[in-house]
Order: structure tokens, then sequence, then C-alpha cells
């Protein structure tokens, strides 16, 4: 069975899992499960593409596409978050949930990383009225979810969205903390064939892990809050220790040590790659889908050799 049959055949599993409801005549699987292979830029997209938003925008009132005798009826399009399920309407969200940034967390696009949107069309005539299938007046517009997408802009007739990519932005712009370096012994010197003690320190400056960095985007707040990832501790003569979760520490108990074999003047400092949160509108902490690596400042440290001398009393 090819790849792309595979996923079609899991289609009826992947709707239950993500609550999508089952698929009608106006909901078929292609749209509401689908992925895109582009062989020129490795992009995979999983839900509906740019292209076939597009595509969705020239059956709305007005499109170019639209022969000037056309009959009708025309499409109207909504989008909302798959965290309420609600169609357009008092009852829809367009809250920022786990569910909604998981749902395009495999795409390898910055673009189409989402949030995920249900995507819902609804009929109407020449003035936006709302008709059935036959152009026949109804009391109120009939909303079916024909699938989602992880471009939420791109709906068609999509109000301004937040979306993964500006709050991905807003997370590499942020004033990461550079950590420092204590070192054991002191005042900047150790010796030759001596252990050496390693301590990660935070500056004031920055923001460190578990600190919330707060910004407007659009309208909406959004919380960036860093995590610590990893270090890597360079320790100036060519050795390092590393990827690790230790924040070292002093002498006797420090678990970051390094011992060097030579004179030296070295430059030590630690690297660090931070992980982290987002939460928008006071909402649920959501992991950010990246991470950042921030150089440390680096610390001058001479490395001396001990002589023994003998002194005549």
């Amino acid at each position: 069975m090819s790849f792309r049959r595979l996923i079609f055949a899991l289609v009826p599993i992947a709707l239950l899992l993500l609550g999508a409801g089952p698929a009608t005549a106006d909901s078929p699987n292609d749209e509401l499960f689908s992925q895109v292979d582009d062989e020129a830029d490795k992009t995979k997209i999983v839900g509906m593409s740019k292209a076939r938003l597009a595509e969705l925008g020239d059956e709305m009132v007005g499109s170019a596409a639209q022969a000037g005798d056309f009959a009708g009826p025309w499409s109207r399009f909504g989008a909302t978050s798959p965290c309420s399920d609600a169609p357009p309407g008092p009852a829809a969200s367009d809250d920022m949930c786990p569910r909604a940034v998981s749902m395009c967390a495999r795409n390898s696009s910055p673009e189409a990383l989402g949030p995920a949107v249900f995507v819902w069309r609804a009929l109407v005539d020449r003035d936006g009225n709302p008709v059935d299938g036959s152009a026949n007046p109804i009391p109120a517009l009939v909303w079916s979810n024909i699938g989602f997408t992880c471009f939420p802009a791109a709906v068609p007739g999509a109000a301004p969205t937040l979306t993964m990519e500006m709050i991905l932005k807003q997370y590499h712009d942020t004033n990461f903390a550079h950590p420092t370096v204590s070192v054991q012994p002191v005042n900047g010197r150790t010796l030759v064939n001596l252990p050496t003690y390693f301590e990660l320190k935070w500056p004031e400056a920055g923001f460190q892990p578990d600190e919330v960095d707060t910004t407007t985007l659009i309208g909406r707040q959004v919380r960036i809050k860093p995590a610590l990832k990893q270090a890597v501790y360079v320790f100036g003569d060519g050795q390092s220790f590393g990827p690790t979760t230790s924040l070292g520490g002093p002498h006797p108990t420090g678990d970051v040590t390094h011992t060097y074999r030579s004179t030296a003047n070295a430059q030590v400092r630690v690297d660090v790659t931070y992980s982290g949160q987002f939460s928008v509108d006071g909402g649920p902490w959501i992991d950010v889908p990246g991470e950042a690596t921030v150089a440390g400042d680096p610390f001058p440290l001479e490395v001396l050799e001990a002589h023994a001398q003998l002194v005549t009393r």
C-alpha cells in the first residue's frame, strides 16, 4: 500500500482523534486530513494547503473567477479554533490551546505551524443573504465544517490572526540572559593538574529560565517563559563538558570540574540552549516548537604551573 493510500485509509481514525466529526458531502476526506510533499523545498503540510484556500476564495461573492452571469450560490467562509469545536458564532473560540498547536506540529515550515483552525463554509446569494444549495433563501446561515488548515491567516475573509510564526519570531527576539561562569580557585587563576570547579550563574540582565517576558502582538497578550534545555561548559583549552542540565557548583560539591594539563590563558564560558513556553491572553502554557542557543560571556582564566623550591633557613 502506498504512503498516500495509507494516509487516507487512516482518515476516519484521525478524525475521531481530532474531534472533527465524520466526513460529509461538504467535508471531503482529502480536505479534512491531507499531506502535501513538495520535493523542491521538502515542505510537508498537514491540513488544507494555502493553494486550496486560495481556490476557496474563488467561491466568494465578488471573486474575479466568477463570470458575470453566475447564478450562485456563493460561499462565505469562517475559521474557528479546535479549542472549542464550535462553528462561527458566539460560542466560537479563537483561543490558542495545546490541541490547536499540536495539530500543526509536524509541518516543516514556520509559516505552516498554525495554530490549526477549522474551516467552515456557508452558502449565500449575491447580497450575502443565506441560501440553501438550490439558491433558495433560508432564515440563517448554515455552516459546514470542510476541514482544517495550519494557515489561519489565509482562510478567505479571515480577520488578522495571531500565528505561531509570529510567536516564534517573538521567542527568538527575547532578550535571553547570557550566562556567566564562576570558577574556583578564585581570582581568575588556577594551577596545572589541579581540579578546577565551574558553576553557571545567571546575570540580572535578560530573561533567565522561568522569568516571563510579556508583549502584545496584534492586540493579544503573549507571554514567553524561557527554560534551560542544556548547557555546554567550554574550558578554553579545546576541551568542553556537556550538553548537560547541571549548573555545576563550588568546591567540593560541584559536579562540573576540569583539570588543565598545561599552562594557558583560557577564555572560559558556558553556552546554553533555551527551550520555552508561551501563553496567550492568560491561557495555558504551551511548549514553543523550537529552541535558541546563547553563547555565555567569556571569563579570563590564567592557568599557572606551581614550582617547588628549597629555601635555606
